[in-house]
């Protein structure tokens, strides 16, 4: 369930009424700030596409989902005990954008975005560069605007980097969700014999991915995972829950897609088949009514009209 005024459950966690209005309404600003904040990142995005080849990816998901946040903010307080309030006051991520760079000019890029954003007033408030981590690469980054509380992420990635990091989401999601304790049943041991294993199939994707030369200039370095010895076994049955995760994300995707066509669907008010039963019936009274029209153009002789002056709105562009 997911309402703006009530209770939110999903995956396990839950939220109360009151906890899910601090959440939303926290959504809600970032939502608002969207627009703005695109057109920002677009902006730097082509400067630094002239000067570097920076591109900018998955602009699509700009805003963090809401049910995502609710979850985040629901996992927190129920295994960390943190207060939903403080997680709607620290999140930084509901605005997210990514940059990549090729290896050879990616410092340099990174340096350049950094001189367009604190231009715009903004101050990096967080630096966190990953690329000696076995399990992640890349500089993650968060940015506050100097005369107000609006924030967010920017990571910055190779092509190859940012590649592996999306294969690798649904390894990320087993490893930070309740998947692996539900496959433990209760043995920590276990459990982190199977987080040890997403670790080294995250890793499989970065082994050919080249560190860009530069890159230790850039924010604090940081080695978050260690890889350690696991059994095969384990690390088959992580890839197992990888590709079923995978499978269940598609369908959520399609699902949603689906919803998104039928709301759009129903604020016309038809559904598919009589919106094409409607479309039907338009070009039919359409074509009965040029047949008149066409008749009475053929029998009134046909006065060209006096060539109207320029109003100065200069030539029509199409």
């Amino acid at each position: 369930m997911s309402e703006r005024t009530g209770g939110w459950k999903g995956e396990g966690y839950e939220l109360s009424p009151e906890q899910n209005r601090v959440v939303t309404r926290r959504w809600e600003q970032a939502a608002a700030a969207r627009d703005r904040m695109d057109a920002m990142m677009k902006d730097v995005q082509q400067e630094t596409a002239r000067s570097h080849g920076g591109k900018l990816q998955g602009l699509e998901y700009s805003l963090k989902d809401v049910d995502s946040f609710r979850r985040k903010a629901a996992t927190a307080a129920k295994e960390d005990k943190v207060p939903v309030e403080k997680t709607a006051r620290k999140v930084n991520d509901l605005n997210r954008y990514t940059l990549t760079f090729e290896p050879d000019s990616y410092a340099e890029g990174v340096e350049r975005t950094y001189e367009r954003l604190r231009e715009q007033g903004y101050e990096p408030t967080a630096e966190k560069n990953t690329w000696q981590d076995p399990v992640y690469k890349g500089v993650n980054t968060t940015w506050q605007h100097a005369q107000s509380e609006e924030k967010f992420e920017l990571q910055f990635h190779t092509p190859d980097s940012f590649k592996a990091k999306m294969e690798n989401h649904e390894l990320y999601e087993i490893s930070r969700s309740n998947d692996i304790d539900e496959l433990a049943q209760g043995d920590e041991e276990l459990a982190r014999s199977y987080r040890n294993a997403a670790n080294h199939l995250q890793n499989e994707r970065y082994k050919n991915v080249k560190i860009p030369p530069g890159q230790e200039r850039i924010g604090e370095q940081l080695i978050r995972d260690e890889l350690k010895p696991v059994p095969a076994e384990h690390v088959e049955l992580i890839r197992k829950k990888e590709a079923e995760k995978r499978a269940e994300n598609e369908a959520k995707a399609l699902a949603k897609a689906e919803a998104k066509k039928q709301a759009e669907q129903a604020a016309l008010g038809l559904d598919g088949p009589a919106q094409a039963e409607s479309q039907g019936l338009r070009n039919k009274l359409a074509t009965k009514t040029a047949a008149p029209q066409a008749r009475q153009s053929a029998a009134t002789p046909r006065i060209e009209p006096l060539r109207a002056q320029s109003r100065g709105r200069g030539p029509s562009l199409t």
